[in-house]
């Protein structure tokens, strides 16, 4: 019986050599030797293998165009933000601060006339600009400096910018006929505000419910309604109801001191 087994291995191993001899001598040779690998997954069936740079071991330039294009990586999404805000994108698409009507050099120039009005150094273009990007900077830097003061005063501000905005340009159109627009008086409105976040930065630190307050507050207020009057009497052209036109400002102003103080 052994023998018997002997024998059909050794046949079984014969046929097996043969079966292996066959396959060789059959394979085509236009390859080159025989491939012991599954094919990778997602490729085609007449996938070229010499041609593939993953065969050759020239990946570099594969790898780095997938990852750019699976997974970008911090720096080139940096460069493609700042590429569209100041237009260095596509070649006819402007710029989205462009877009969105927001002119550094508007907002610098317009604060500096706030800050030091002269009618006689006021530029047309200041003048005629309903940019709101200024006013919205200093209505957020007054409601962070009173949040230090432990005033959660965000809602409070809005509304009361908004309730003196309509008041005050509704006045102003029924005091003069050649009238101004609502935008163009928030603007102004707006910008004149900064007075009163340098009040709020000051109160911070210096309480001013006593002797420096009777001095700063009426400083300031002063200060806001002669900014925002040289633009109302420029626009409106009424140089004769100069006065007049301050008083609606002034109590607008007023209004914000009070909130900062108390």
């Amino acid at each position: 019986s052994v023998a018997i087994v002997a024998a059909c291995v050794r046949r079984g191993s014969d046929s097996a050599g043969a079966t292996m001899r066959s396959a060789c001598e059959n394979y085509p040779t236009d390859h080159g030797a025989p491939q012991f690998y599954q094919q990778p997954h997602g490729l085609q069936p007449g996938w070229d293998a010499s041609s593939s740079t993953v065969m050759s071991g020239d990946i570099s330039g594969h790898v780095s165009a997938a990852a750019c294009t699976s997974q970008p990586a911090n720096g080139c999404m940096r460069r493609a933000i700042s590429a569209a805000l100041l237009g260095e994108g596509e070649e006819n698409e402007p710029p989205i601060l462009e877009e969105l009507g927001i002119d550094f050099g508007h907002i610098y120039n317009k604060t500096l006339s706030v800050l030091w009005p002269q009618r006689a150094k006021l530029n047309q273009n200041v003048i005629n600009d309903c940019d709101f990007a200024g006013p919205i900077v200093f209505y957020m830097i007054l409601s962070v400096l009173l949040l230090f003061k432990g005033k959660i005063y965000f809602g409070y501000v809005y509304g009361v910018f908004v309730t003196g905005l309509v008041i005050l340009w509704v006045v102003l159109n029924l005091m003069s006929s050649k009238g101004i627009d609502v935008y163009r008086t928030a603007s102004v409105m707006g910008y004149c505000l900064l007075p009163i976040v340098l009040l709020t930065a000051i109160s911070i630190l210096v309480d001013l419910r006593g002797v420096a307050g009777v001095v700063l507050i009426p400083a300031t207020v002063a200060w806001c309604t002669n900014a925002a009057a040289v633009f109302f009497v420029i626009v409106l052209e009424a140089d004769d109801r100069r006065w007049l036109l301050a008083y609606p400002v002034m109590l607008f102003y007023t209004c914000f001191a009070l909130i900062t103080i108390f």
